[in-house]
């Protein structure tokens, strides 16, 4: 059983047909949130993933922001692009049907596929939206994260076999205790330094994960924002994560 699994696709149409041309087959499609924002098609993006019908489908912080008017609380460093995006691209794109429809994304998804049972969220367990799952924190902010109740004082950790995030827009796979942290990476602006689409393919019956990357003419994307009159200063940021898959 292959399951594809796509997260932070950004409004980046272009990305997105370049990963599900470039899949192959697959069995199951988890789609981790945030399709909206920073790309010059979140509308293309929507509809795109809803005549997909994927299996699995999450709100992320950027959805939840378009759909609900609210603050995306994404990083100081990129929140002001972030709200200039939202208001010059995706709410002037985006439809009402649209809209309605990523209001009606849950925050989070149980489900069992072979013998694992799966814990998908866009941020963390403890924080849906807008939490950060990285390898690099320490042990017990990483248990901490884990826990469901956003209250808890001490670590109390999901009990999933398998935990599927998005929302860093890097690639990640790593282990605490018996739970295993699958990240994707993003599909439609990565930021580790490499600019082609990210995904994974996850074998449920084999429990391997492949991470993979595509790439796709980033240059088109740029002037398709530039022919949005996106603002230079704004257009030139983006450009620059977009070409260099870095912030």
């Amino acid at each position: 059983m292959r399951v594809l699994i796509l997260s932070d696709v950004h409004g980046n149409y272009d990305a997105l047909r370049a990963v599900l041309e470039g899949a192959g087959r697959w069995d199951y499609l988890w789609i981790l949130g945030d399709l909206v924002d920073y790309g010059p098609e979140p509308h293309l993006v929507v509809d795109a993933i809803r005549e997909l019908r994927p299996d699995l489908v999450i709100m992320g912080n950027h959805d939840h922001a378009v759909a609900y008017g609210a603050d995306c609380r994404c990083a100081p460093e990129l929140h002001e692009l972030s709200e200039y995006t939202r208001r010059a691209v995706s709410l002037r794109l985006v439809s009402e049907d649209q809209v309605e429809w990523l209001k009606s994304l849950p925050t989070a998804r149980e489900l069992e596929i072979g013998s694992s049972r799966v814990l998908a969220v866009h941020g963390s367990p403890r924080n849906r939206l807008y939490g950060y799952l990285l390898p690099t924190l320490p042990r017990e902010e990483i248990l901490l994260a884990l826990t469901p109740s956003p209250y808890a004082a001490r670590p109390r950790p999901v009990s999933a076999d398998l935990v599927v995030v998005g929302h860093t827009h890097l690639q990640a796979e790593f282990g605490v205790g018996s739970t295993r942290v699958l990240n994707p990476g993003s599909v439609g602006q990565p930021r580790d330094g490499d600019p082609r689409a990210a995904y994974a393919v996850f074998n449920a019956e084999t429990m391997e994960v492949e991470f993979r990357r595509v790439e796709y003419d980033v240059r088109r994307v740029v002037e398709k924002l530039k022919s949005l009159g996106i603002d230079p200063r704004h257009l030139a940021r983006l450009a620059e994560i977009l070409l260099s898959g870095r912030v």
